[in-house]
């Protein structure tokens, strides 16, 4: 066969091969969803140690609900300094009446620099509070999220001890269990972030919240996360919502 016509064949039958492979059937992977790199994360904010304020109905006729989210965001604090620091700092906590003056209790806290705020598991979020919350890139975590069916349910009889060491002569439990979870979620948020900033805490309340990793107790799901998983709190009361 003449060279030509050979290579002419060659050629043509390389164009067969590559047409036949243009049309067999390919199968490519779904990219997988990175989880956020510390470039994408927010910039961080926070001066190391995690304040939170707390603005619970400390008058009225909601005083004992007040109360007992009192006792529970206070026994939340004291057993992260026993179990273990976060960020290697005690949590602090500021307490504000949301009932006489909820504008000037606002700005109280704000001015002493607050990374978030704990707002009554009993009554939905002021959208003047939440919008002076977010004008300050501060936190906001609304107990109510915690709460069964809206409502604060009194703590069962273990819980409800724990919760009297703290306050022997409280009225009702009901709402210390929200607020003991939300002081929990706040520790783990800061945590997971590795800052206590508002803004870091913010986006970070929803990834300790919604991982395949449920955990149970502070202890748990630090140790998880220590070990970079995806956690989902569920606390006292259940998971956030």
């Amino acid at each position: 066969m003449p060279r030509r016509t050979a290579a002419a064949s060659l050629a043509l039958a390389g164009l067969l091969l590559v047409g036949v492979a243009g049309c067999a059937p390919t199968t490519e992977a779904a990219p997988a969803k990175a989880a956020p790199s510390v470039a994408q994360r927010v910039a961080a904010s926070g001066d190391g140690t995690l304040l939170l304020g707390s603005l619970f109905p400390m008058t009225g006729d909601a005083s004992a609900a007040g109360a007992a989210q009192v006792a529970g965001s206070e026994l939340a604090a004291r057993e992260l300094s026993e179990q273990g620091l976060v960020l290697g700092h005690p949590v602090v906590i500021v307490h504000r009446d949301s009932v006489r003056d909820v504008t000037a209790a606002v700005a109280d806290l704000l001015t002493r620099g607050v990374d978030a705020v704990l707002w009554d598991a009993t009554n939905p979020v002021p959208p003047e509070v939440a919008s002076a919350l977010a004008s300050a890139r501060v936190a906001l975590v609304p107990l109510a999220e915690f709460a069964n069916g809206g409502t604060p349910l009194a703590a069962g009889e273990e819980f409800a001890a724990r919760l009297r060491t703290m306050d022997p002569g409280m009225a009702g439990t009901a709402g210390g269990g929200e607020a003991y979870d939300g002081v929990i979620l706040a520790a783990l948020a800061a945590v997971e972030a590795g800052d206590d900033g508002g803004r870091s805490i913010e986006p970070a309340l929803d990834r300790v919240s919604s991982g395949p990793m449920v955990c149970g107790s502070w202890g748990e799901c630090a140790a998880a996360l220590a070990k970079t998983q995806q956690i989902a709190y569920e606390g006292v009361t259940g998971r956030r919502s």
